[in-house]
């Protein structure tokens, strides 16, 4: 006897996944909300890959822990909840290969050494005053500087918009204070120079 999963709620396939690890009835879970989840994320990401991954990230991690999932809880806003952190999650860990890697700037001339030397000096400190920010704060930060608007960082991390501006606020203080020292040699070398 074969049960028409197509006709079950998501909360009794739910159930049926996380009481009896119901595969059929984690593919009938899927093949209902995978296809918002990915259009969610290219939204997100504007790139198809990078949104499917994440996407099958979220099911992975559903499934692998289905034995502690709240099954009061609404599977939907869960699976929209999973994939907003691996997105952010995604950005964090972007926006850190970005900080480490200079390379896809263009490097200055050989014979301007001095200057190389200053902006190497500069990326070097922004980097490290980046990771002496809050968790929440740098998340707002990084998702800012990658073009995000106030609403979309809101939504993504789940905050408010005034909370999204007192992040940005703070964490530009944060790196304002950090780098005032090599702002005023950066000044004073100009002068003399």
């Amino acid at each position: 006897m074969t049960t028409t999963y197509h006709y079950f709620s998501d909360e009794e396939l739910t159930k049926l996944i996380c009481q009896q690890n119901d595969e059929l009835a984690f593919s009938e879970l899927y093949r209902r909300h995978v296809r918002i989840l990915v259009h969610t994320a290219i939204r997100k990401t504007g790139a198809r890959t990078t949104a499917e991954d994440l996407v099958q990230e979220v099911f992975f991690k559903f499934w692998i822990g289905r034995n502690k999932f709240d099954i009061q809880k609404n599977a939907q806003a869960y699976l929209q909840g999973m994939l907003k952190y691996n997105i952010v999650n995604h950005y964090y860990q972007e926006q850190k290969k970005h900080l480490f890697s200079i390379d896809e700037v263009e490097s200055p001339a050989d014979d301007d050494t001095r200057e190389h030397l200053d902006y190497n000096l500069l990326s070097e400190l922004y980097e490290q005053s980046l990771l002496k920010l809050p968790e929440k704060c740098r998340q707002v930060f990084v998702l800012s500087r990658k073009g995000y608007t106030l609403k979309e960082i809101a939504l993504t991390l789940e905050i408010s918009e005034k909370t999204v501006e007192a992040h940005i606020s703070k964490a530009l203080r944060i790196l304002r204070i950090e780098m005032k020292d090599y702002i005023a040699l950066a000044l004073i070398s100009i002068t003399f120079a």
